[in-house]
């Protein structure tokens, strides 16, 4: 890449300047507050923008540089890269982006814009951020040393900066940062208070939770059984019940046959008794009537004997008053005689009596035979009844609990099924309430299974959130391998170049005298001529400056594939004028890159003329 031409409206104290440059030396000589730093500043800006921010600094650089008298805050660049595109950069610094013609075609909106910048095409043109701009390419008044910091940066971030274009952050405090982010995001075994802490933490927490509600899961069936156990038992005892009321309706119903049944045999039993009674009754008549006849006989054959004792007696005596006495005797038996008639009579009455009440008993068993014929019609027909409600019972229960069980409450006796019916109704009570006490229990062990299945969900997602977090371990992990295996590649294949290149410089500024040296995370070492490694600063200030001149320009050729030039600012202020001849020198022959030095002295001047090297000069 070459500068060739800037155009500047106004920028600072600068305005309505046009500085044109050639490809390799460029001298811009000025006294101070001549406006050097200022033409560097708008280099820089045209290239990368100017922030509006502080940054810590009292003004920000906008602000800064707002044009002291021109009322445009503006300028142009123009350069033309390796492969010969030509670009040309007009920025007006009140607005965030500028406008971009490449081989006068406008392509401005063809590089990616940020909120804080605006465009980023020389970052996309050439890879190197402002940054490590500022801290290779241009090296700024007083600032030719690089802080520990910005050697860890140029040195780690030559392989870095080629497949990321991200230079801002060392090897070293790249894996410091993402220890440090790998710690805050997860966290160790060791550590505590982390994300990886904290899920394990919950995870045990609970799964300690889990396993105290997991017991409800057995419970859980146990209760179920229980609950469907009870509910075949209060099903069973409801239709027991149900049969044991219907068997009582039947039974009750046949109760009023019973009923008649017992009036009929009571009806029987009174007939019966009214035979016995009218057998009795002629049983008496006839002992009463033998009776009679006996004594009748007993007084007949009695007072025969007295006639005839009185009648022998008279005739032996011949005396008249026995005569009188057997008349009376006669007569006796003359009335004996009509009341034998009389009771004749009665006999005859008694035989009719006799008759009349052989008839009522004859009837009355008639009767009895009419009454046990209903008797047996009627048992036969409870029977049937009976047997028919039974068969219809067993017909509709027969497949809701077994015919053995229906044929046992079947056979209940009716005075002991109330008994029954009042046991299953207390049975079913109790039914009840251990059925409630089921559902309470029930509902408390749903509930902690409700949160067992949250808890198991919470376990999940936890256990989601430790892979994710061991995942992004992982990342972290095989990040810093390759970031590992970089840094190594880079160290055994552009270090070696990159060191090479700073020996050469080094080595041929400071005729030979220092040939070698390293370049770490610990700062760059010279090799003395004992052998040992010194530290670079405890070296002159000219040869600090020398040796970090070096490092610029090496990682500014290592760092781009474009050769950017390399503009430097007051960077000889040390050197002795041998050292300054040798680097220009080395700057003309052995750099491809256009150089830009700012001076305010004749010293640079006076050192390339003696080497009769061509160069460009611009006063300010």
């Amino acid at each position: 890449m070459i500068i060739n031409k800037l155009k500047i409206n106004g920028f600072g104290k600068l305005e309505n300047k046009e500085i044109e440059l050639n490809d390799k030396i460029n001298i811009i000589k000025g006294d101070n507050e001549s406006g050097k730093s200022t033409l560097l500043k708008f280099i820089s800006s045209s290239l990368y923008g100017i922030s509006r921010n502080k940054n810590g600094k009292d003004i920000s650089d906008y602000d800064k540089y707002i044009p002291w008298n021109a009322d445009e805050f503006s300028g142009k660049i123009t350069y033309h890269v390796d492969n010969g595109d030509k670009y040309e950069i007009y920025n007006d610094f009140r607005k965030k982006s500028p406008q971009i013609y490449k081989n006068k075609e406008d392509v401005s909106d063809k590089f990616k814009i940020t909120k804080s910048k605006g465009s980023e095409f020389f970052i996309e043109q050439t890879g190197i951020t402002e940054d490590m701009f500022f801290s290779t390419c241009l090296s700024e008044q007083g600032k030719v040393e690089l802080d520990k910091n910005s050697q860890n940066t140029v040195m780690q971030k030559l392989s870095n900066i080629i497949s990321t274009g991200n230079e801002n952050i060392s090897y070293k405090k790249t894996i410091e940062k993402i220890n440090k982010k790998q710690l805050q995001e997860i966290g160790t075994d060791r550590s505590s208070g982390r994300p990886i802490n904290i899920v394990n933490s919950k995870i045990e927490e609970l799964e300690n939770k889990i396993k105290q509600i997991e017991i409800y899961k057995d419970k859980k069936y146990e209760i179920e059984e229980e609950k469907n156990n009870l509910a075949v038992d209060i099903n069973e005892s409801k239709i027991e019940l149900e049969i044991l009321r219907k068997i009582k309706i039947i039974k009750e119903k046949n109760l009023i046959n019973n009923e008649k049944l017992n009036i009929l045999d009571n009806e029987i039993d009174g007939y019966s008794e009214m035979q016995e009674n009218k057998k009795k009754e002629i049983n008496n008549l006839k002992v009463e009537k033998q009776s009679k006849r006996k004594s009748n006989k007993i007084i007949y054959a009695i007072l025969i004997l007295l006639i005839i004792l009185i009648t022998i007696m008279s005739f032996i005596m011949n005396k008249p008053l026995i005569l009188i006495i057997n008349a009376l005797i006669i007569s006796v038996l003359c009335i004996l005689f009509l009341k034998d008639k009389k009771t004749k009579i009665v006999n005859k009455r008694y035989k009719e009596n006799l008759t009349k009440i052989n008839e009522n008993i004859e009837r009355l068993e008639e009767i009895k035979k009419l009454k046990m014929i209903e008797i047996d019609k009627l048992e036969k027909e409870i029977q049937e009844n009976e047997t028919l409600e039974n068969e219809k019972i067993k017909k509709e229960f027969l497949h809701k609990i077994s015919k053995e069980k229906i044929e046992d409450i079947l056979s209940t006796k009716y005075e002991k099924i109330v008994d029954k019916i009042n046991e299953k109704e207390a049975q079913i009570s109790e039914y009840s309430v251990s059925e409630k006490k089921i559902e309470v229990s029930n509902e408390d062990v749903n509930k902690n299974l409700e949160n067992l299945v949250c808890l198991e969900e919470e376990l999940d997602k936890l256990y989601e959130e430790k892979e994710e977090l061991i995942n992004k371990n992982n990342i972290y992990n095989l990040v810093k391998q390759n970031l590992e295996e970089a840094y190594k590649e880079m160290q055994s294949n552009i270090t070696p170049e990159f060191i090479i290149e700073i020996q050469n410089i080094i080595s041929k500024s400071t005729n030979n005298k220092y040939n070698k040296c390293i370049v770490d995370e610990d700062g760059i070492k010279i090799e003395v001529e004992n052998g040992s490694y010194m530290n670079v600063n405890r070296l002159s200030q000219g040869t600090i400056d020398l040796i970090y001149l070096a490092l610029r320009i090496s990682a500014a050729r290592s760092m781009s594939d474009e050769l950017i030039p390399i503009i430097l600012d007051e960077s000889f202020a040390y050197y002795d004028k041998n050292r300054m001849k040798n680097i220009i020198k080395y700057l003309n022959e052995k750099c491809n890159n256009q150089i830009i030095i700012f001076t305010c002295t004749s010293r640079e001047c006076e050192a390339i003329e003696e080497e009769k090297i061509e160069y460009n000069l611009v006063n300010l």
